[in-house]
């Protein structure tokens, strides 16, 4: 995403460990956000992207931002 190979290295284990669980659960709910935008569930959409907005805060505070990490969680935000 936002990080380079040397500077993932450069994180601690532990950091590694939760960053990569936090993009496994970035990926789920990106599926998940495709899967009931179909079926009109609005409490369901509401749902995945208020969780998708605080997984990219999580990965930002880990060290993980990228470009567009803050603009889109603000803009999964912006819509609710």
């Amino acid at each position: 995403m936002g990080m380079s190979g040397d500077r993932l290295l450069s994180l601690p284990t532990a950091t590694q460990d939760i960053l990569s669980t936090l993009d496994n659960a970035e990926r789920l709910f990106w599926a998940d956000l495709a899967l009931v935008t179909r079926r009109g569930s609005v409490s369901h959409v509401r749902d995945a992207a208020v969780s998708l907005a605080l997984i990219r805060a999580l990965q930002a505070s880990l060290g993980r931002a990228g470009k567009e990490g803050p603009v889109l969680a603000t803009g999964l935000l912006g819509e609710f």
